[in-house]
């Protein structure tokens, strides 16, 4: 399983330009407490800590993902600026108004827009981002959602297509078919029934950064 999440992170190393990107409109001076939800095997988790001051709260419901991500923490020791939580977002129980920032890399796209993204402004402090990378689909609809719930879209990120393509599927593609031993090979099926959609139909993969501020 580390050589599944190990090559996966490498190859998903290659869309955090666009994270980058997104995020650049927001304060970076101030220490800030910050929740990544879903955060898997923490690419994302990771970049914020070398990025904005302040500490991490990474949960997910994945126990094999998280283990992954507390070596990486322990590799680089991050232990007192990034911690990690087996739990959903809706057992998670803060408090209101808990966080500066809350980052939510297409785990929306699990738990329903709508709903999500309730909860997570629920414990986000007024002010503060919230970070949505989803499907561009019913990108509309997303919309005027957002900003009927007290809040406005600061900024978007749109990665078509070829992005995915270009900075993720490919590598992936190229990743797997260096594999010899049947049984890693076999925990990529999904990731591989992936890569055959798209070739079928890309325009399903694409997605939207939203850059949304509470207020």
């Amino acid at each position: 399983m580390n050589d599944y999440y190990r090559i996966r992170d490498h190859c998903r190393e290659g869309l955090i330009r666009y994270l980058n990107k997104a995020c650049s409109i927001i304060p970076k001076t101030e220490y800030s407490l910050t929740l990544d939800i879903g955060c898997g095997t923490g690419v994302p988790t990771l970049w914020f800590a070398d990025n904005f001051p302040g500490t991490i709260t990474a949960i997910d419901t994945d126990k094999d993902a998280l283990e992954f991500l507390r070596k990486k923490i322990s590799d680089r020791n991050l232990e007192d600026k990034v911690r990690t939580l087996c739990i959903s977002i809706f057992d998670f129980k803060p408090g209101p108004d808990h966080f500066d920032k809350i980052l939510a890399e297409g785990s929306l796209n699990v738990t329903g827009f709508e709903k999500g993204f309730k909860r997570a402004i629920g414990i986000l402090h007024n002010g503060g981002y919230f970070i949505i990378h989803d499907e561009y689909k019913d990108h509309n609809q997303k919309c005027a959602f957002i900003e009927a719930n007290n809040c406005k879209i600061a900024d978007t990120l749109y990665l078509d297509e070829t992005i995915w393509w270009d900075d993720y599927y490919q590598q992936l593609e190229n990743e797997i078919n260096k594999i010899k031993d049947p049984g890693i090979r076999n925990a990529f099926k999904n990731d591989i029934k992936e890569i055959e959609n798209y070739k079928i139909n890309p325009s399903p993969f694409r997605s939207m950064f939203y850059i949304v501020q509470k207020l």
